[in-house]
């Protein structure tokens, strides 16, 4: 199966250098045939027509070919068939014979398949053959040519030239992409292990936590006074919840790249999701505050909504600051705009679009200060697209970083008789 796939590809791909090869083409014909015309018409040399003819086809085929077909045969066997023509009809001189045939052999070696540069070549061949045994001299009569056949030699070797340097560049640019999709590779099989290290300690501190807790309470609940075991308990929630979180997020990203997701969109309030998210996922060293007018509705799948919400709360909490603000506002007609902003350090402009990636984090290996897989911003990103917004980074005045994400308002939502109660706030935690 290789041996034949070898067979039936090219050393290089003809389409890559298609038109460069036929421009090429198309000059060198060009001059040819309009110094052959003079040669022609000054010094009445007859034997320069064979070749202004041979150069106004290679022209025109030229043209025709710069972007259109997938094989270089046919062009190939127009220059053999003219330009062999051309010498036994005008003749030619050893230096023009062997640059015909370097341009030949180069050609049909770089841009055809084994088996039909063996055609070819047989081909070529066979015409040398002819020419080789008429002596160069040719059907016309010999004239003092030395001028004319040296210029053709240069002609001929420049396409040559130029042949081979379109290889070497579609060479070089072969070899990079092929570098390209190995460093590709190589960082796959990385990003790869360092997910399976990450998500193996990620699940294993929640399993743990529970583990431990549970088996306490199994233990030790009767001689346990009523607060602690509340404690506990609540311990034991917040651990499932982080786990259950957990496994949504890395479940989530294969159903969303293959579009498979189903999203359930209906009329809900930013507001109260907004509110009951932060509440879940801060602690008391975030204080957090929610600004969004009750009467905002949108249509969003509220399960997606949280999850997004979840993942860029959290996001802010690890590396945001002490302070969140959760605001929005309608920045174009139709749809609303969630800006989940914090007052931490912000974002580089180096990385800002690096962070959206599948397990980046700021901080990676011993150096990482938080948890986490580095899945909650691609999958909030994924998120909002999907339900046909979108979700991106901005700086945040005069310090901070703001996450903003874009849902469909509903029409008609806004229905409040007191202008005083259309936004809510809501505190969570308190300041360091």
């Amino acid at each position: 199966m290789e041996q034949h796939l070898s067979a039936a590809r090219a050393p290089i791909e003809y389409g890559a250098i298609r038109s460069s090869f036929h421009g090429v083409r198309a000059v060198t014909a060009a001059v040819i045939g309009i110094v052959a015309v003079l040669f022609a018409v000054i010094d009445s040399a007859t034997y320069a027509i064979p070749y202004a003819i041979a150069a106004v086809i290679v022209f025109v085929d030229a043209l025709y070919r710069r972007n259109r077909g997938d094989s270089a045969a046919p062009p190939l066997l127009i220059d053999i068939t003219v330009i062999a023509s051309a010498m036994v009809i005008g003749g030619a001189s050893p230096s023009v014979q062997v640059a015909a045939l370097a341009y030949g052999i180069a050609a049909i070696s770089l841009l055809l398949p084994a088996r039909q540069t063996g055609i070819l070549m047989a081909y070529a061949l066979a015409w040398a053959a002819i020419i080789m045994a008429m002596g160069g001299s040719g059907l016309m009569s010999a004239q003092d040519r030395g001028a004319f056949d040296g210029f053709l030699t240069i002609m001929l070797l420049i396409n040559v030239a130029a042949l081979m340097s379109g290889a070497t560049r579609n060479l070089l640019q072969a070899q990079d992409r092929q570098q390209k999709l190995l460093d590709q590779e190589r960082r796959s099989v990385e990003v790869k292990n360092e997910f399976v290290s990450m998500v193996s300690h990620e699940l294993r501190t929640p399993i743990t936590g529970i583990s431990g807790f549970a088996e306490t309470l199994r233990d030790h609940w009767r001689d346990l006074p009523p607060s602690e075991v509340d404690e506990f308990l609540t311990i034991l929630r917040g651990e499932s919840d982080h786990l259950a979180n957990l496994v949504e997020d890395i479940l989530v990203i294969p159903r969303l790249d293959a579009g498979q997701l189903r999203f359930h969109l209906e009329q809900v309030s930013v507001s109260e999701i907004a509110s009951s998210v932060a509440e879940m996922v801060l602690d008391d060293s975030t204080t957090a505050e929610v600004d969004l007018p009750i009467y905002v509705r949108v249509w969003s799948d509220p399960v997606r909504l949280r999850q997004i919400l979840r993942n860029l709360m959290e996001n802010a909490r690890k590396y945001g600051g002490n302070e969140l603000y959760i605001s929005g506002e309608e920045r174009r007609e139709g749809t609303y705009t969630v800006i989940v902003a914090d007052n931490g350090s912000g974002i580089a402009e180096a990385d800002q679009d690096r962070i959206f990636e599948h397990f980046e984090q700021l901080s990676k290996g011993d150096a990482r200060l938080e948890q986490g897989v580095g899945l909650g911003l691609p999958i909030a990103r994924k998120l909002a697209r999907a339900m046909g917004g979108d979700l991106w980074y901005e700086d945040r005045f005069p310090v901070g970083a703001a996450f903003c994400f874009d849902l469909d308002m509903v029409k008609d939502a806004k229905e409040v008789s007191d202008p005083v109660d259309t936004n809510v706030g809501v505190e969570v935690g308190a300041d360091r």
